[in-house]
């Protein structure tokens, strides 16, 4: 059997220092803390969440928080980068040599209980297909009422008006500006 280290690394996981407690509280992170912590505890009013800001501002560290937690409660939640799913759904084209279709491997996906997509738009040329399964992911997702959390650098406007308007949804989600500044080079002074 797995250690929990090992087990959270194949969640996504990358340091399991990213915990609630470490991150820095500044004023403009608070009510995204506030969001995450809710999801991972299962007292969030809404099931689905977008989180959008500058690089270095503490998404990751959030998403893999809310994984731990989640781990902790013995619910499975992975945090997916989305260049690593668009890389591994386009391995299903390939269907003869890594073994599975494209349509099994996104069927997976999309109907994961809880899943975190974390820097949607890192890595990738965010062209139509991609912009397209990336729709239907979270159309899938809304409707079946899944937990489902995006972090992403871009701006509103760079991503499409139908994964925005779900995320709009007060009923169901939230769509958060995290304005932190960057930490990561204040890091590198201490």
């Amino acid at each position: 059997m797995p250690d929990r280290d090992q087990r959270l690394k194949w969640l996504g996981v990358a340091d399991t220092s990213h915990t609630f407690e470490a991150i820095n509280p500044v004023r403009e992170l608070a009510p995204i803390i506030q969001a995450f912590r809710d999801i991972a505890r299962g007292t969030a009013d809404f099931y689905m969440l977008m989180v959008c800001g500058g690089s270095g501002n503490g998404k990751t560290h959030l998403c893999e928080a809310a994984v731990m937690e989640l781990h902790d409660r013995r619910l499975r939640c992975p945090r997916k980068k989305w260049s690593d799913i668009i890389r591994h759904l386009k391995a299903g084209f390939r269907a003869e040599i890594y073994g599975d279709k494209y349509e099994d491997r996104f069927d997976r996906l999309r109907s994961i209980p809880r899943l975190i997509i974390d820097d949607v738009g890192m890595g990738s040329t965010g062209g139509n297909w991609e912009w397209g399964e990336l729709e239907d992911i979270i159309d899938y997702r809304m409707e079946n009422k899944l937990l489902t959390v995006v972090t992403t650098n871009l701006d509103l406007k760079q991503i499409p008006p139908r994964v925005v308007s779900r995320f709009r949804d007060g009923s169901r989600s939230r769509i958060m500006l995290n304005e932190a500044a960057d930490y990561r080079p204040k890091m590198g002074e201490r």
